[in-house]
């Protein structure tokens, strides 16, 4: 009996962990790899792409190994648990390493699960992250407040990236850590935006939809419609076109929106990150070099944004999750008690951000980081949905999405559920931003600039009734201070008003008339 190694399906990866180590050592005396095609994941709601990429890419791994001369034995079952019991008793497995699950409650399930197949179950850090759980123990040492922009600073000094030696030590390039006030910009009229790669449908991603297909009943989305990596080789690819392509325009325009371009020159490699065919680390260090091969071309918000969004959001959310994820299932510190509307599941509404942002989620998987937070959470936010509702939505919507950074994101950011254990003010704001930050109110039926009447963006009306409804409990915030005063000093009336346009909102939100 040769020694096991346990890939789970977020753990693609043959560059770090213990599959590396087997293709480094001696073919004769490598362990066999272990994979666990689970059915019952295939019926989980979420969107029907991420369920065919799992699928494929680990189908596709696996053959990839073996053509590498590793022994990997793939089963499909049931669930995890009946797929590694098959696999105990048929091929005569009686312990396994494994790489740390990316979210606690899935290595208590793994545990349980190994120790019902009487399997013996080695547990090794996951190669897959940048920072160690130590470094983190340390960031939060005598802290009384966990906020990313310092995690980010530490991370980035440890590492090296975008720092220059000076006689009295380490500093920023360029002088400041974060250059996101310079990426703002709206995206000009008639500005070109390269082409992302497309990925032709192989033979196992065509086996995937119709394997899955018929489980994912519960699934949002359209497979047919299905391009994104599923092997390292594509995800590659997929980094070469970003940083050759798009890097040098990603700073300026990272929260612009567009009707004309579906992914302005965001990167899209999360799900490939996600999976594990593609590692933050080189990820990181091939945009360096490109920044380092053209300083002229890209400029350095662009490279700084992008290094921040890995080392700073990614990683920072990770180990967020691994200190908060049971406070998170049901923290409600706003008390929202609304319903999530309908119309998040099939984009019929007249709010032309909202309607676009969904629709293109249901056809691709994927929608940036301000079409998540500010379209999509903001108005859920600001309507008072339950937040675990929006959890629960934002899970099943999205090619990348895994809880690990999913529910931080949006219970505790996009939300603001615990009241600031990681973010210091609701993420909120008004029509004015999302016409501000795109063209999508040229073409909508609302009006960002007015907040009462049948025309009255109800963003705009949200905003005031949610500074309303809140002030009390977010009056001793320092960044709430002016929205709260401003709303004081409205007169009678047109307080009154926007608060029937809130109420009016909301009962058409509910009944799909919005």
């Amino acid at each position: 009996m040769r020694r096991a190694v346990l890939v789970l399906p977020d753990q693609l990866t043959d560059q770090v962990g213990p599959v590396a180590e087997a293709l480094a050592g001696d073919s004769n005396k490598a362990p066999q790899i272990i994979m666990v095609e689970a059915r019952d994941a295939w019926a989980l709601p979420r969107h029907i792409q991420a369920l065919v990429s799992q699928v494929a890419a680990g189908r596709e791994f696996a053959s990839s190994l073996r053509g590498r001369g590793l022994t990997v034995i793939q089963v499909t079952s049931d669930s995890l648990e009946s797929g590694l019991q098959q696999l105990a008793k048929t091929y005569t497995i009686k312990q396994c390493t494994v790489m740390e699950p990316a979210s606690p409650e899935d290595l208590t399930r793994l545990r349980a699960a190994v120790a019902a197949a009487g399997i013996e179950l080695n547990v090794v850090p996951n190669a897959l992250w940048l920072t160690s759980r130590t470094a983190w123990d340390e960031f939060r040492e005598g802290r009384r407040e966990l906020r990313m922009e310092f995690w980010y600073r530490r991370v980035r000094a440890d590492r090296g990236w975008l720092m220059e030696s000076t006689p009295k030590g380490a500093k920023p390039v360029g002088g400041e850590w974060n250059l996101d006030h310079d990426n703002r910009q709206r995206l000009p009229k008639g500005a070109k935006v390269p082409a992302v790669p497309n990925f032709p449908r192989s033979k196992e991603v065509l086996a995937a939809i119709k394997d899955v297909t018929p489980y994912a009943v519960r699934a949002f989305g359209d497979a047919e419609a299905f391009d994104w990596p599923t092997t390292r080789v594509e995800a590659l690819e997929a980094l070469e076109h970003f940083c050759a392509d798009r890097l040098a325009e990603f700073g300026p325009y990272e929260d612009a929106m567009s009707t004309d371009h579906q992914h302005l020159f965001h990167s899209l490699l999360s799900s490939s990150m996600n999976l594990g065919l593609l590692t933050p680390e080189e990820v990181c260090e091939r945009a360096l070099k490109e920044w380092k091969k053209r300083p002229k071309a890209i400029p350095l918000q662009s490279i700084e944004g992008f290094i921040r969004q890995i080392i700073g959001w990614r990683e920072f959310m990770h180990h967020a999750y691994m200190d908060y994820w049971e406070t998170w299932r049901t923290a409600n510190g706003l008390q929202h008690t609304a319903a999530l509307p309908q119309f998040f599941w099939t984009g019929e509404t007249k709010m032309a951000c909202v309607s676009r942002v969904v629709n293109k989620l249901k056809r691709t998987g994927h929608a940036h980081h301000i079409e998540r937070l500010m379209v999509l959470g903001n108005f859920a936010l600001l309507l008072g949905v339950n937040p675990q509702q929006v959890d629960a939505w934002f899970l099943e919507t999205f090619i990348d999405a895994l809880p690990w950074v999913v529910t931080p994101n949006v219970v505790a950011m996009s939300q603001f559920a615990d009241l600031g254990t990681i973010t210091s003010k609701p993420y909120i704001a008004g029509g004015a931003y999302v016409s501000r930050m795109g063209d999508d109110c040229g073409n909508c039926f609302y009006d960002p600039k007015i907040t009462v009447g049948d025309r009255a963006c109800p963003l705009s009306t949200l905003y005031w009734n949610f500074i309303d409804r809140h002030a009390k409990a977010l009056g001793k915030n320092p960044r709430m201070g002016t929205q709260i005063r401003a709303w004081a000093g409205r007169e009678a009336s047109v307080k009154k008003a926007i608060r029937a346009r809130g109420s009016e909102v909301h009962r058409l939100a509910q009944s799909g008339e919005l």
